[in-house]
């Protein structure tokens, strides 16, 4: 029979395979042995389909003016920063506040893994496809809420929309 020593090993075994099926299927969103059934969509790419590449399923002449905005200042963030990312990181985006009613004033909160901050733009979208920013306003976190660091903030008490990235669609999907 087995000894205690190789159910011992058999045991380990097992829990590092069910551990790596249920890492498989919190990434790809299926099990190994199932049949992919990703997004198709006539502007997709094979790669983007199957989720390889970071291209987004919805072609730019799809998109709107805030589609836009939101998916430049993510490539730019580091550029529109007033201050350096921290011990090597490197800045990104995780939320966007659009003025209700706007495309082109918001609030791009933003970090590197170690530090928040938060920025009031303007965005200028007359030289489309080129969209230059200006920063209105820069925050840091304080015990309650942001901390008006450098500029005026004239925007708080205005509604705002809340936008997230969407790691599985990969898209920004407005959260309110």
């Amino acid at each position: 029979m087995f000894t205690k020593k190789q159910i011992i090993i058999l045991l380990i075994l097992l829990a590092v395979l069910v551990g790596a099926l249920l890492l498989y299927k919190g990434k790809f969103q299926r099990w190994p042995w199932e049949k992919f059934a990703g997004l198709i969509s006539p502007t997709a790419t094979p790669e983007a389909s199957l989720g390889v590449s970071e291209s987004p399923l919805v072609s730019p002449k799809e998109k709107g003016p805030r589609d836009l905005v939101m998916e430049d200042i993510a490539q730019k963030i580091s550029e529109l920063s007033p201050e350096e990312a921290v011990l090597g990181g490197k800045w990104f985006v995780d939320r966007f506040w659009f003025i209700d009613g706007s495309y082109a004033t918001l609030y791009v909160e933003y970090e590197d893994g170690h530090i928040m901050r938060r920025l009031l733009l303007t965005a200028n979208l007359s030289q489309m496809p080129k969209i230059s920013y200006k920063v209105d306003a820069f925050f840091e976190p304080g015990e309650s809420d942001w901390v008006l660091k450098s500029g005026k903030d004239q925007k708080s008490t205005l509604s705002l929309i809340l936008y997230e990235y969407n790691e599985t669609a990969k898209q920004w999907t407005q959260k309110n």
